[in-house]
């Protein structure tokens, strides 16, 4: 049985730097500062498996306001310090955050303006399966996270992509643990690696699917490369550089709490009262992990 989750609330990126971040999600890709969260001092970190833990960030949404659509959690951590790098398209992983775009030839001119290039090129067609080909350009984020571009005639989250190693395993863990719901699948299929920032073609398979709200309001790409295998590294911490987890809600934390557990998924605590700083009520939350452990986190809905 599914959980109690009723939709995705954000996907996290951990930065180096929060005005430039800020500015590069804001100014080029429209999104508007919601919330600031800003603990004023180090608090316990168990929920992120850490001693301490205090950071500085910025809530961004689309024109559809937070809980509309999928808001960016833009992080820069200040104890402890952020380490390492974003996650490359042949890891597990969160490793690309999608934009629609309504004008994406403006929006890729400005990009390069500020001294960014699409990898693969300028913008260009890609098929996707029972629709028209749509135009789509990805390019290097603030930090080095990928970041897909794609026209739709709207501004918005549109996506985020995964890697996994065994599409069958994850897609039946978002779908029949999560409440995902399957769109389409895509592949196999060989295209140019460039475009993901990877070197020479690659091999890959695929699975879109929708969060529990249904179609339209937010999708996670499921990736799994054939060729090169995945590379799979250290598990990645809470404060290390790029996306790291994706927040989703639910209405009732501790009964989702003793249900991971009992299907055996790895949860970094129990749920865990957390701080937000000034003008912010605390949360409720719990960190866990998908089969490849790739992190997720539970959030109790207000009121």
């Amino acid at each position: 049985m599914p959980l109690g989750v009723t939709q995705v609330f954000h996907v996290n990126v951990n930065c180096s730097d929060l005005d430039d971040a800020l500015g590069f999600y804001r100014d080029r890709l429209g999104l508007r500062a919601g919330v600031r969260t800003r603990p004023e001092a180090p608090q316990d970190g168990a929920a992120f498996r850490l001693d301490v833990a205090q950071w500085d960030a910025w809530i961004l949404h689309d024109e559809r306001g937070l809980g509309g659509g999928c808001a960016v959690d833009l992080l820069e951590w200040r104890v402890p310090h952020p380490v390492g790098r974003p996650a490359r398209a042949d890891e597990p992983g969160w490793n690309r955050i999608g934009f629609f775009v309504a004008d994406l030839d403006a929006c890729y001119a400005a990009l390069v303006a500020d001294g960014r290039v699409g990898h693969g090129g300028p913008p260009h067609e890609t098929a996707v399966e029972g629709s028209a080909p749509v135009r789509t350009v990805v390019v290097d984020g603030p930090g080095g996270v990928l970041v897909e571009l794609v026209q739709t005639g709207v501004d918005r989250v549109g996506f985020v992509a995964v890697g996994v190693t065994d599409l069958d395993r994850a897609v039946a863990f978002y779908t029949e643990v999560l409440g995902f719901r399957l769109r389409f699948r895509r592949g196999p299929l060989r295209q140019p690696g460039e475009q993901l920032g990877l070197p020479g073609e690659i091999g890959l398979t695929a699975a879109y699917l929708d969060d529990p709200r249904g179609e339209g309001a937010f999708m996670l790409e499921v990736v799994q490369l054939l060729d090169p295998a995945p590379r799979v590294g250290a598990p990645r911490p809470a404060h290390g550089l790029g996306l790291f987890r994706l927040a989703l809600l639910t209405d009732d934390i501790a009964r989702d709490h003793a249900e991971l557990v009992r299907l055996g998924v790895p949860c970094w605590s129990p749920p865990m009262e957390l701080a937000m700083g000034p003008g912010v009520p605390p949360v409720r939350a719990l960190l866990f992990e998908d089969p490849d452990g790739t992190v997720l986190e539970l959030i109790q809905a207000p009121g």
